[in-house]
């Protein structure tokens, strides 16, 4: 959050405009507004730490089924050693002051300690705001509030008097089926000291700082996380670290000889004597510290609009489970990885080398992705690379047993942006972790089970979803609206959060025919319980974006290349004209792009595919043939990348997996939301609420 005294100092002495004019000069200087001095990530050893891990000693959730004894998790701030062992902390550290969730009252952690459940068997989990009325963290990591955010008090011009309060926070099961009072959506946030978002609900009525949310875990067994989806200030929160592996377990679905499983032999860790099974959480994150060993978060943009706001985050040190570049000592058989991409905006393409010959290491075998197992092992070996998006869960078997004796070490070469983007330093964001190969099985031999063989994971198939049976096509598109100094914000369907475009200044109107919700925002995507949907994701923008939907699984149909220029052009000319472009203080003419003006026809006039969106036809500007899923993309999504120049289309169901009713009535509370897990993104107006209908 914002450093108030300091700012305001600032913007007193030296004019806001003299503030925007350092801004647009010197985006990469930020000490002179935190006081900080970064630590450059080449500056720090690796590979000096074991990987933190919670193998052995995860929380089991199943006790917790009821409301009036929930799981209880606590948001705290606190110190943890994420530099390596060798980083001297000064006084007054001992260590980066991070956020993190204290599972149970085990302590504590960043990430979290993971938690288990079991589907079938319904999670209460009781989340605290419980960080500092006056978080240390704030005087570095600041929320931009010139954006449209959580705001738990209006107090004037958030560049001269910010609120400098609280902390709002909210957390999200990720990829859960969850009823919309529970989804701990944006809007759903509550601070230490009881203030309440417009959509904050509990299952426990009185609460103020704090709130019960019920999980029925319904659906197919799944790597779930929970992370902070504060409106606005997400990529802050989830950047000091509050987030946490939630794995729903399924044994009537998952093989019972799976790497990990009960029915496995365990391992142990030759350095600590550690034992457990072979099935190991990563969470992969990108960060930035400085010379005290804090974290570090630029806080200078690019445009006057949004000072403090950058487009995306990209860090040069690796943290992996809340540790830079460690190590994990892993015996000569399989393991069973659960990956998910924490980060802010960085992609990743993945893949493991011997460090002494340079030679490529053991293949990864995907057996499952954001939903649940797929049907078949998917194979990924030198030279196609393991790609996760941010938000984007890979399960996954690595086969040590041809490599004992060896160190292998988890590369990345996903640029940034992605894909067009600066290629990954060698020296520090190229590299991930290291894996250290004993000699010893000390469990006796691995009899689990092998994906070599190209047998199921699942004991049962996936049930395809069928395009033809949508009851709507829309066509969506992705659009970044450009600023004086680069990017100003990015939206879907151009489209900002609310619904609303400006026709003057300070004046918003609802687009026309949008539906009004219970916080005052206005929907387009009103999907129909029970109902097949295809959408096809229009990407007019230079980047990749994973896109998340909440509440559904859904599949991908195919990605197609498209004439984009030329589409863009025919786009631009649909526009009406109207709007108001607040830098010339006038509408815009027909015939012109209209920023966040919403899509520029009606949108619930089908086009000529039959789609609605409100957006020109596409399927006149497709190029090329349609790409099918690749091997590991044929499984359940709930974060899916689109890619830039294509239109990827995707089926979703409104309706469990398995095709029957949600096991609650998702039409009601205060809705859903979709957007792009670029979280810099999704903080500035990349992101839509939704509500399904009866």
């Amino acid at each position: 959050m914002l450093n108030g005294r300091k700012l305001e100092k600032l913007s007193v002495l030296l004019g806001v405009a003299v503030l925007v004019s350092c801004t647009l000069s010197a985006p990469r200087v930020m000490a002179q507004l935190t006081g900080q001095v970064p630590l450059a990530g080449k500056a720090i050893p690796k590979y000096l730490d074991p990987l933190p891990h919670f193998a052995g000693v995860r929380f089991d959730a199943t006790p917790y089924t009821t409301s009036a004894n929930p799981l209880v998790v606590t948001m705290e701030e606190f110190q943890q050693p994420v530099l390596p062992s060798t980083f001297v902390y000064p006084a007054p550290f001992t260590g980066t002051y991070v956020w993190g969730y204290d599972v149970g009252g085990v302590g504590a952690h960043y990430p979290g300690f993971t938690v288990e459940a079991n589907r079938g068997t319904p999670t209460f989990m009781k989340y605290v705001n419980n960080l500092p009325i006056s978080p240390f963290l704030q005087q570095y990591l600041w929320v931009d509030q010139t954006l449209h955010w959580a705001m738990p008090q209006v107090t004037g011009n958030p560049l001269v008097d910010p609120y400098t309060g609280s902390p709002p926070a909210v957390a999200h099961l990720h990829g859960g089926e969850v009823l919309s009072d529970y989804d701990g959506g944006p809007d759903q946030w509550f601070t230490p000291d009881g203030i309440q978002g417009l959509g904050y609900r509990s299952a426990v009525p009185g609460l103020t700082n704090a709130a019960v949310y019920e999980y029925p875990n319904q659906q197919d067994g799944a790597t779930l996380w929970f992370h902070d989806h504060t409106l606005g200030a997400t990529r802050i929160n989830v950047y000091a670290g509050l987030a946490a592996f939630y794995f729903l377990r399924d044994p009537t679905l998952e093989r019972a000889d799976l790497p990990g499983s009960a029915a496995d032999s365990t391992v142990t860790e030759p350095s600590t004597g550690r034992t457990y099974k072979p099935e190991i959480e990563i969470a992969i994150q990108d960060r930035m510290f400085d010379t005290n060993g804090q974290l570090y978060f630029p806080n200078l943009g690019i445009n006057p609009e949004h000072p403090f706001w950058i487009p995306e985050f990209l860090g040069d040190t690796i943290v992996v489970n809340g540790k830079t570049w460690p190590f994990l000592e892993v015996e000569p058989r399989r393991y069973r990885f659960r990956l998910v991409d924490g980060s802010n905006a960085r992609f990743y393409e993945l893949s493991l080398m011997d460090i002494i010959s340079g030679l490529a290491g053991p293949p990864f075998w995907q057996i499952g992705s954001d939903g649940g197992l797929l049907d078949a092992p998917a194979r990924i070996a030198s030279p196609a690379k393991l790609l996760l998006g941010p938000g984007e869960r890979a399960d996954v078997i690595v086969d040590f047993s041809a490599f004992a004796g060896t160190t292998l070490r988890l590369k990345n070469s996903a640029r940034a942006p992605y894909p067009k983007g600066a290629p990954p330093d060698a020296q520090t964001v190229g590299q991930i972790m290291e894996f250290r190969v004993g000699t010893v099985l000390s469990g006796g031999p691995d009899n689990s089970y092998n994906p070599s063989t190209l047998a199921s994971p699942r004991v049962s198939a996936i049930a395809p979803l069928n395009p033809a049976a949508a009851l709507v096509t829309r066509q969506l598109t992705l659009n970044e609206v450009m600023g004086m100094g680069g990017p100003l914000e990015v939206l879907v369907n151009n489209t900002k959060w609310a619904g609303h475009r400006m026709t003057g200044a300070n004046t918003h109107v609802p687009i026309p025919g949008f539906t009004p919700d219970a916080q005052g925002n206005y929907l387009s995507e009103l999907p129909r319980v029970g109902s097949t949907e295809v959408w096809q994701i229009i990407n007019l923008t230079a980047d990749s974006h994973p896109i998340h939907l909440h509440l559904v699984q859904f599949q991908l149909v195919s990605r197609r290349p498209f004439q984009a220029s030329k589409y863009i052009k025919a786009y631009n000319a649909a526009f009406p004209g109207g709007g108001y472009d607040h830098m010339t203080m006038a509408p815009y003419p027909p015939g012109v792009y209209i920023p966040a003006y919403g899509p520029p026809l009606d949108y619930f006039t089908p086009n000529g595919d039959g789609a609605l969106g409100g957006n020109p036809a596409v399927s006149g500007f497709l190029q090329g043939k349609a790409r099918l899923p690749g091997a590991n993309e044929t499984g359940w999504k709930d974060t899916f990348i689109m890619h830039p120049g294509e239109v990827t289309t995707i089926v979703a169901r409104w309706a469990q997996q398995d095709s029957g009713p949600y096991p609650f009535d998702a039409t009601t509370g205060p809705g859903y939301v979709w957007h792009c897990h670029i979280v810099d993104h999704e903080d500035n107006e990349m992101m839509r609420p939704y509500i399904p209908v009866p």
